[in-house]
């Protein structure tokens, strides 16, 4: 009686020691889920500072489960955990260890980046950053690829759809819808059309991939979306040419340079007898002399001897007619004589503008102009 008295009792006691022992871990607290284009990560507080205290999530789809390695930190990364994360939906469990007592299990909310699946949190991917820029009258729009992006995020693992994304513009219009091959670029671009070239511009993208959707992305571009041809299209020909025009002259100067040098230095030898005066030579320059002529001239005058003006041509003084006897009968002229002179050529002997003309009467009504009494001799 004794023997089964005392087994009970301490059968009692080691069952209320290990539920004391149990209850004794606290259990984790306030596990949440924050999810992105990057991946899932799991959070949650515990109040017991024990650095002997460890813990151990599991994460749970619709049809397996996967542990974790226990860690003393307060959150983990469980993006390597998730398989098929397009379509199914999660949720954590963890629990605090401590040698082997274990606490209570604390579960999350259910989380999936399917966003037409059943959960209370809902994982959305970030719209890549967006580069706008003008382009043939258009905007250009241009973001890089998700996949090469988001390369290790657990939404896109085992992808198979492309991206499709839509643009939105602020005018109303309706929406442009692309589509961009992910697997085979590294970028994805279009172009939009606006009504007007300039002014400010705002889109709005959205986008998925299959059934992973994106959050919004909004960008603006302020400016004008024409295009022109950069300066530098303009100023390289000209300066091109310029150059080319400065080469062409400097060599040219050189090529002339060179020339002149070698020119002074040929043309002393080629010319040295030319410009050898020295007084040994046996053909001595000779200077050209010019001697003008003496001409003597001799001009009488002699009056008349009646009070009549007459004229008297007196006859040139010739060493050729010296010697002979008759010179005196050939020289002499008599009045009829001298207005046949004067009638033929008046210049030849009365060429005097500065003498006074006046009628001379050479016989009965006879009368002709005469420049007053000078007599005019040549010799």
């Amino acid at each position: 009686m004794r023997t089964q008295i005392y087994i009970s009792v301490t059968v009692l006691i080691l069952i209320q020691k290990s539920a004391s022992e149990a209850v004794s871990l606290p259990s984790p607290a306030n596990v949440s889920i924050q999810c992105d284009s990057y991946g899932v990560e799991v959070r949650w507080e515990y109040p017991d500072l024990d650095q002997d205290v460890y813990f151990q999530v599991k994460v749970k789809d619709s049809f397996s489960e996967r542990s974790s390695n226990l860690t003393q930190n307060h959150h983990l990364n469980i993006s390597s955990m998730l398989f098929n994360a397009a379509h199914n939906r999660y949720y954590v469990n963890v629990t605090a260890v401590r040698g082997g007592e274990k606490s209570n299990s604390t579960k999350s909310d259910n989380f999936s980046y399917n966003i037409y699946a059943t959960a209370n949190i809902k994982c959305y991917l970030d719209f890549p950053e967006v580069k706008l820029s003008p382009k043939d009258g258009k905007l250009h729009v241009q973001f890089t690829n998700p996949l090469q992006l988001y390369r290790n995020s657990p939404a896109l693992r085992n992808l198979t759809d492309n991206l499709e994304y839509c643009i939105e513009t602020d005018e109303g219009m309706n929406e442009v819808c692309e589509t961009c091959q992910i697997k085979q670029n590294t970028s994805c671009e279009t172009s939009v059309v606006f009504s007007e070239h300039r002014g400010e511009y705002r889109i709005i993208l959205t986008g998925n991939i299959g059934q992973r959707f994106f959050n919004p992305r909004s960008s603006c571009f302020t400016g004008d979306i024409r295009s022109y041809p950069p300066v530098t299209v303009y100023v390289y020909p000209v300066l091109g040419v310029v150059l080319t025009l400065l080469f062409i002259i400097a060599v040219s100067m050189l090529l002339a340079k060179k020339c002149n040098s070698e020119m002074k230095k040929k043309v002393p030898s080629m010319f040295q007898h030319f410009f050898d005066f020295d007084e040994t030579q046996s053909h001595p320059s000779k200077t050209l002399n010019v001697v003008p002529d003496n001409v003597e001239s001799c001009l009488q005058i002699e009056p008349a001897e009646d009070t009549k003006e007459q004229t008297t041509l007196i006859p040139l003084s010739d060493t050729r007619d010296l010697g002979s006897g008759d010179s005196e009968d050939k020289s002499s002229y008599g009045p009829n004589d001298l207005v046949e002179d004067e009638q033929s050529d008046l210049s030849d002997f009365y060429d005097c503008p500065h003498a006074p003309r006046q009628k001379q009467e050479m016989s009965p009504g006879d009368t002709v102009d005469s420049y007053g009494p000078k007599l005019l001799l040549e010799v």
